[in-house]
């Protein structure tokens, strides 16, 4: 399932026109207060700090990832004071932008919105969010906090626009990376750890996965060849809607297979261009990380196009 930091990382990557981010990491310092709201003494945290440029009126947008913390509300207070003073903004982004034939005159200069985004792991209070509001009003500045409730919100909205279809022996090393992978990029699955809950019927939760799902990524193993229970009969399920909906939903990934063992388990499959997945046992640790990481990449891109 998708974080927080998730929707952190890519809420605003898919408006055409905030063209470019920069991202930096912050250690905010900021005073620890008593009951009594006196300075007792100093907290830190280190927070994400991104800087949205956006791409026609070069107007920068700031956001702000702060994790669990029993300080939230302090912490988003010293980075407004901050902000004030021109520390947290002080990320380089000057980009001219403009086109060929374009007569300019006067001094280009970047502007800040009145918007700022905080994304807190930590649910603020009540009392909190008035506080904030009255110290923001004065100063012009608008805050959208982005919280626990955001992210129940978000997930509940979510439908799932891939199924993963894998022998639970590739759980660990395939089925359960892609999941993550494409849940961090903001692309909901049908995974049986993430769809399934208690009380469920597992053969209308597959079947209306399959039925719903945009495409369906095969895990093609040895273990998926040999299966004759339900990764035969997912595959069976997602073969005859491609068939009856003339539809190519079939995304296939390879692993520890020949194109002859394919070939012998559905000629179609074989002729149906597929990602190979990496060996762990051929590369160093970062090597597998970074192979890892370009399937899972390129896996995103073919679903996204």
């Amino acid at each position: 399932m998708p974080t927080l930091f998730d929707y952190f990382n890519n809420d605003f990557n898919n408006n055409g026109s905030l063209s470019l981010s920069l991202d930096n990491t912050r250690v905010i310092r900021f005073p620890k207060l008593n009951t009594h709201k006196r300075v007792v003494g100093q907290g830190t945290v280190e927070i994400k700090e991104r800087m949205h440029l956006h791409g026609t009126t070069s107007t920068r947008l700031p956001t702000f990832y702060i994790p669990t913390h029993t300080d939230t509300f302090d912490i988003i207070i010293e980075i407004l004071k901050q902000f004030d003073k021109g520390i947290v903004h002080g990320l380089q982004m000057d980009v001219i932008v403009g086109s060929t034939g374009d007569i300019k005159a006067g001094l280009e200069k970047t502007a800040y919105t009145s918007r700022m985004y905080f994304y807190t792991e930590t649910q603020l209070q009540i009392q909190e969010i008035e506080r904030l509001t009255n110290f923001c009003t004065p100063k012009k500045i608008f805050l959208t906090i982005r919280s626990v409730d955001y992210l129940n919100f978000k997930i509940s909205q979510e439908r799932p626009k891939a199924f993963i279809s894998h022998d639970s022996q590739d759980k660990v090393l395939i089925a359960s990376k892609i999941a993550k992978g494409l849940s961090s990029r903001l692309y909901p699955v049908w995974y049986d750890e993430y769809s399934l809950k208690i009380g469920d019927s597992l053969r209308e939760s597959i079947e209306s996965g399959i039925k719903e799902a945009h495409k369906c990524i095969l895990i093609l193993t040895p273990n998926f060849l040999s299966n004759k229970g339900w990764s035969k009969t997912e595959f069976n399920s997602i073969f005859t809607r491609g068939l009856i909906m003339k539809e190519k939903i079939v995304l296939p990934v390879w692993y520890n297979v020949s194109p002859k063992e394919i070939y012998e388990y559905s000629p179609s499959l074989a002729d149906t261009f597929a990602l190979t997945w990496p060996s762990p046992l051929e590369k160093s640790e970062k090597q597998f990380n970074e192979q890892v990481e370009e399937v899972i990449s390129q896996i995103h891109t073919a679903l996204t196009k």
